[in-house]
């Protein structure tokens, strides 16, 4: 990557700021914008084909009969219907019979769930015993309703143009968010095995079923409210539009009420797990933005040293692999940072990539 391709390096370019609802061209669009953009398609499509009947039966886990080893007979599972018929519950179960006998010795639990629901939410069972690891990503574009929608893209609205202008560019900010996301689902993923393997009711522990799913860009939310702590932690917001009060304070405040409400076994803890989970990755990641740099090379060539096309000459003396390191440095740490040499360096590079 040259000087000039670079987010911060661009003419025009504000480093992050949202520009408002409705930027020029498909290029301007910053990652605030195409995060809420695409949860807000994934949520509208969802919604009209599930208006249309469209659902998906989402297997939730099977339950026997109390002393039974399934292990040990051989069983039939009636098949689930293709779709629901009118006024029926989302959750509902089909028998599972001993072959044999004929006689029910459990069910197999289903939900009906919208098509990219089915296929995108996370759950342990799923996610990680299932290896369906793509959804660690996916549940992050998913709510379970409009008010939940809302909610986190009004947190994002709000506190992510702070972030992207603090990371200077979309792709990194697009790693912080997801990897907070990821830490909150792998934080979900812990309490509920525990939960799941230890049945004595710990504080923390989450249920004992690892079907139960999480939807919600809520993690990655709290990723984004614990950098804005840390970037503008005296800046004042208002809580639920009306109470004054420093972000800082407002984010550890929303935090200790997540870790009380998980602690405590309240409603929705699987989401506070998840909220924790992401908040504490925000807090780690927003101090050591350097370890993200790397985060997008799981799906592509690496561009580290010893990688192809590192080393392309730019000028006599200069190569493109150090140019990029001093770029890197001036994003991360600021152009105080660099010594007498890599300014050098870095305005000979200018010169020759302007022609003179």
């Amino acid at each position: 990557m040259g000087i000039y391709d670079r987010d911060y390096a661009r003419a025009g370019q504000t480093g992050g700021r949202s520009g408002g609802l409705l930027p020029h061209g498909v290029r301007s669009l910053t990652f605030v914008h195409w995060v809420i953009i695409l949860n807000v398609a994934v949520f509208v499509i969802d919604a009209l084909v599930m208006a249309r009947g469209v659902v998906m039966p989402v297997h939730m886990g099977d339950r026997f009969i109390d002393g039974l080893d399934p292990t040990q007979i051989q069983v039939e599972v009636q098949r689930p219907p293709p779709r629901p018929a009118s006024g029926s519950p989302a959750l509902f179960s089909v028998p599972i019979r001993d072959v044999a006998s004929k006689q029910m010795v459990g069910e197999r639990r289903y939900q009906w769930m919208p098509p990219l629901q089915a296929v995108g939410h996370f759950s342990t069972a799923k996610a990680f015993f299932g290896l369906e690891v793509w959804r660690f990503v996916t549940f992050q574009f998913l709510h379970a309703d409009s008010t939940h929608l809302l909610f986190n893209m009004m947190g994002l609205f709000f506190f992510g143009p702070l972030v992207e202008q603090r990371l200077r560019s979309r792709r990194r900010t697009w790693a912080y968010y997801l990897v907070c996301g990821i830490c909150g689902a792998a934080l979900y993923l812990t309490l509920n095995t525990a939960g799941y393997l230890f049945s004595a009711q710990v504080p923390g522990f989450l249920f004992q079923d690892m079907h139960t799913p999480l939807i919600g860009a809520s993690a990655g939310v709290f990723g984004v409210l614990m950098a804005s702590a840390f970037i503008a932690g005296d800046a004042t917001m208002l809580v639920f539009f009306v109470l004054p009060m420093k972000i800082r304070t407002g984010a550890y405040l929303m935090c200790a009420l997540a870790a009380f409400n998980l602690l405590m076994g309240g409603a929705n803890a699987g989401g506070d797990a998840a909220h924790i989970g992401g908040a504490i990755a925000g807090f780690f990641f927003i101090r050591n933005m350097h370890l993200l740099k790397d985060f997008f090379e799981v799906f592509g060539p690496s561009k580290s040293p010893g990688g192809q096309g590192v080393f392309r000459p730019i000028g006599a003396g200069v190569n493109q692999a150090q140019v990029d390191a001093i770029l890197d440095k001036v994003r991360d740490q600021g152009m105080h940072s660099l010594t007498p040499a890599e300014q050098a360096l870095l305005r000979r590079a200018t010169r020759e990539k302007r022609g003179g």
